[in-house]
């Protein structure tokens, strides 16, 4: 657990061990948000949505059409 206090100029600084594990560079956004019970919880954004494109590659190369993944076809 890393322990880190709010600056006078309202900043927080991240720890370093935590930086690398997040995989989290100069510029790498975040996001904040909190829970009613004082929880807080901060998200690193360091994968986009196409990053992940192509990710998954079909089975025995069969591919479906999105009309064919329909469950009312």
């Amino acid at each position: 657990m890393h322990e880190t206090f709010l600056s006078e100029q309202g900043t927080l600084q991240v720890p370093e061990e935590i930086l690398k594990e997040l995989g989290a560079k100069p510029g790498t956004p975040f996001v904040w948000y909190t829970r009613g019970d004082n929880t807080l919880y901060v998200r690193a954004k360091t994968t986009s949505l196409a990053a992940l494109a192509g990710m998954l590659k079909p089975r025995n190369g069969k591919t479906v059409s999105v009309e064919e993944m329909s469950p009312f076809r």
